[in-house]
């Protein structure tokens, strides 16, 4: 039986050990917009797909939103653009044992990996790409698909049926990874399993609340990791 596997990126697999996404979107709007903006009325980022994070901004700016729709291609590469100078080892880190788990995962034929993120398309493989992890994510939902997350996995298992040619993966043979609350509702929504990891900006504890199927604190002991993912697939 073929299983799919759907990562969260930020948190979940890298941090950045600054953050700099808000004040790269302030100056997008600067430059895109003309409007001059200050980073603390932005909303919470963690977990929101980039179109949301518009919709958010535009409604607080009082612009709108067809303004947003029709400038989406240069929002988006004038974000890339910034983004890129921060897109490397030494703006970002990969959490611990994550690459070797891609990497189990990946050598099984069994599984197929893909992305389920609210990072846009271009913004996401940059991302992954600084630790030559693009390869392993033939496929996705991004951010910028949707600015409903809960549209995305849908999508993405659209897409995983379409890139292996046939219709294999369904809610009972695919798994979310994330580690923001957002992940969990996601999965909850669409009736799939989810793994929610303590490694981003919410602890195992709090994580708990939101009732995951599974709480890990992080991806340090690949046994553990790899022994909770089939179990959550029911794989014997």
């Amino acid at each position: 039986m073929k299983y799919l596997i759907l990562f969260d990126i930020d948190g979940t697999i890298l941090k950045f050990r600054q953050y700099n996404s808000k004040e790269i979107f302030a100056k997008m709007l600067k430059e895109v917009f003309g409007r001059e903006i200050h980073v603390s009325i932005l909303p919470d980022f963690s977990g929101m797909t980039d179109l949301q994070i518009l919709k958010d901004i535009a409604l607080k700016i009082n612009l709108d939103n067809t303004e947003i729709t029709k400038n989406l291609p240069r929002i988006w590469s004038t974000i890339c653009e910034e983004f890129k100078q921060f897109c490397t080892s030494d703006y970002m880190h990969l959490l611990p044992n994550v690459k070797q788990i891609i990497s189990v995962l990946n050598s099984n034929l069994d599984f197929t990996l893909g992305l389920q993120t609210g990072n846009f398309i271009g913004n996401a493989y940059i991302k992954l790409k600084a630790f030559d992890l693009d390869k392993f994510f033939p496929i996705g939902a991004f951010g910028s698909d949707h600015e409903d997350r809960n549209q995305l996995p849908p999508l993405a298992i659209e897409r995983a049926n379409e890139y292996i040619g046939y219709k294999a993966f369904n809610e009972h043979n695919t798994l979310i990874i994330g580690d923001s609350h957002r992940d969990i509702e996601c999965a909850k929504s669409n009736n799939l399993p989810v793994l929610a990891v303590a490694t981003g900006n919410f602890s195992a504890n709090e994580l708990l609340k939101f009732e995951p199927d599974a709480v890990l604190e992080s991806f340090e002991n690949m046994e553990e990791t790899l022994c909770t993912i089939k179990k959550l697939l029911k794989i014997n």
